[in-house]
């Protein structure tokens, strides 16, 4: 089914599947009527302007897309529940591969996030089609230059977290449009590229002095465009950095450019501020750390605290841990809650059960309302001392480890200048310091190690309700043991 007009593929891909914003992706080409109605004046394409980061958010931290599954997949959050997909990403040994039928009942959380993005992609598209066809912004069109690299951005962030979660995907634009198949989209490394090259184009775009309303980015004030610089370079080094599906692949990182990226990138939190409604809320977060549903994986607790296990073993007459006296880590106490007697349905599992869960954040969760980062400082600064490391400079890397909050939170002892000890240490704060901001890390973080539990998928293939839209019956996907192959399912694993 060929497309003639310019983004007729996402269109169609917003036609076929539930879940986008009924405003986001409305307009599907220059010659439907309501395009010139609603893109007429630079306020209108501002407008739409405006709302563009908040589908990427919501894509990105809403309990109906990928965020929960992830992050149970990841051994960083434990949950033995069915909501959301995480029991079934979490299942040990993992030889529940993914099901990909637009039947399942969870099959809503891929297609979620991915129209989300593609949402975001369409209408920054069509603002950039906008803008092409002669509207102004502002006197003389001085907004026109802002509105451009805003729009941008978001190409390259919604590309991004495709090129990170997906297995492949269409690159279309306000100039590129696709043949409506399966065999047009191209595999992740090739949209990870195309992302980086958008956000280059808002880098470039950027270098003229602006300022980005705070409501563009739900951040707590106007971000000027040299802050907005920042928040472009450490979203390019977090795909460089996170875009591998095996360890062997760090090797074709370009660790250089990472660098170059993280050491430009954001000097303080990139803050969002949750306003009491579905529109700018962590909501994903909320429910992984939320009483009476998910809690810290002992993995993680037993970095924290070694005298802890790791693995909460299958049976029945495992002894709950103690509350130790002391910890290792410091933020075990500050952070984490010790919880004396699990909730979890113990016929799903004992391996799910865990004594501690997430408290850091419980005061702007529990209202829905205050600012919370959703990528941290500190998660900028483990990119720049990852890609020091991997680039030779294990002094660097261990100086910014230890300046940081590894030693000033956790009270850990400064890490030496050895590349295992270094990774280890990023390893220990994308899990600890990170819980619940950078979306997908530990993921991310697990699967470029070989450390997801073998069987589980390192990619997620496109929606099944997209393949059935694009005619096809057969819905693959990732997962299993008797899959794993490295590639698109793991064959390492922690345990």
């Amino acid at each position: 089914m060929k497309k003639s007009h310019r983004l007729l593929f996402i269109a169609f891909v917003s036609a076929g599947l539930a879940g986008c914003e009924d405003n986001l992706l409305d307009i599907p080409n220059e010659n439907n009527p309501d395009f010139a109605r609603v893109y007429a004046t630079g306020a209108d394409v501002e407008n739409v302007a405006s709302g563009l980061y908040n589908a990427i958010f919501i894509g990105e931290n809403s309990t109906s897309g990928v965020q929960p599954m992830l992050a149970t997949a990841a051994d960083n959050v434990t949950c033995s529940f069915g909501n959301f997909g995480m029991r079934d990403m979490s299942w040990e040994p993992r030889n529940f591969a993914w099901d990909n039928s637009p039947t399942y009942a969870n099959s809503g959380q891929t297609n979620y996030s991915y129209n989300q993005w593609y949402s975001a992609i369409g209408t920054a598209s069509n603002v950039l089609r906008a803008l092409d066809g002669g509207v102004q912004i502002g006197a003389n069109g001085s907004g026109n230059n802002r509105t451009r690299a805003f729009a941008k951005f978001i190409l390259g962030l919604g590309y991004g977290n495709l090129a990170l979660v997906f297995d492949r995907a269409h690159v279309v634009d306000e100039t590129k449009t696709v043949e409506a198949a399966l065999e047009t989209a191209v595999p992740y490394e090739e949209v990870a590229s195309a992302a980086i090259a958008y956000l280059e184009e808002a880098l470039a775009l950027s270098n003229e002095s602006f300022t980005i309303p705070a409501s563009w980015l739900g951040a707590p004030a106007d971000v000027s465009s040299a802050d907005f610089r920042k928040i472009i370079n450490t979203s390019a080094a977090r795909i460089l950095a996170y875009l591998p599906r095996n360890n062997a692949a760090l090797a074709s990182v370009d660790w250089a450019q990472v660098s170059a990226y993280a050491d430009n990138g954001i000097t303080a939190d990139w803050l969002v501020l949750q306003d009491g409604t579905s529109r700018w809320s962590f909501n994903s977060g909320d429910y992984l750390r939320r009483v009476g549903w998910g809690r810290t994986d002992m993995y993680v607790v037993n970095m924290m605290e070694p005298s802890l296990p790791d693995y909460w073993e299958d049976r029945g007459d495992f002894p709950t841990p103690p509350e130790p006296a002391t910890s290792l880590d410091n933020r075990l106490k500050t952070d984490f809650e010790y919880m004396p007697s699990n909730d979890f349905i113990a016929d799903r599992g004992y391996y799910h059960f865990s004594c501690y869960r997430f408290k850091r954040y419980d005061a702007v969760f529990q209202p829905n309302i205050g600012s919370k980062p959703t990528v941290a400082l500190a998660e900028n600064d483990m990119l720049r001392a990852e890609a020091k490391a991997y680039s030779g400079d294990l002094a660097g890397a261990a100086a910014i480890i230890n300046a940081g909050t590894r030693v000033t939170r956790g009270s850990l002892a400064p890490v030496a200048a050895n590349l295992d000890d270094i990774i280890e240490a990023i390893h220990h704060e994308r899990h600890v310091e990170l819980h619940t901001t950078g979306f997908g890390v530990q993921f991310f973080q697990m699967r470029k190690l070989d450390f997801l539990q073998i069987g589980t998928p390192l990619q997620l293939p496109l929606p099944g309700a997209l393949l059935q839209n694009l005619g096809l019956t057969e819905f693959y996907t990732f997962g299993t043991v008797a899959a794993a192959d490295g590639i698109g399912t793991s064959n390492g694993g922690w345990r």
